[in-house]
């Protein structure tokens, strides 16, 4: 059962890194060919599963990416400060 868990961990390993590497399909593939559970390889149709699984959660993570450190006080702060200075600009010097 560890063996499992470090492949599902080597697989989200591999398919980060190439996500922000931009490899092609066939290197990731040839990446992932080479993890092993008790020294047999994943079938090519269940490694096709799992990044096809990964991909469709490719906006999810690019949300996540874009707010993180995303502070709603901080926003609503700046929203405030902002539209007081933009109503306020023919008055201000």
């Amino acid at each position: 059962m560890k063996e499992l868990l470090n492949a599902i961990k080597k697989f989200k390993e591999i398919l980060t890194q190439s996500e922000k590497d931009d490899d092609e399909f066939s290197l990731v593939m040839a990446k992932m060919s080479g993890v092993k559970v008790h020294g047999v390889v994943f079938p090519t149709m269940m490694l096709m599963e799992i990044v096809e699984d990964f991909t469709k959660s490719y906006a999810e993570r690019r949300k996540a990416e874009k707010m993180s450190g995303f502070d709603e006080d901080e926003l609503q702060n700046k929203w405030s400060e902002a539209s007081i200075n933009w109503n306020n600009k023919d008055t201000m010097n």
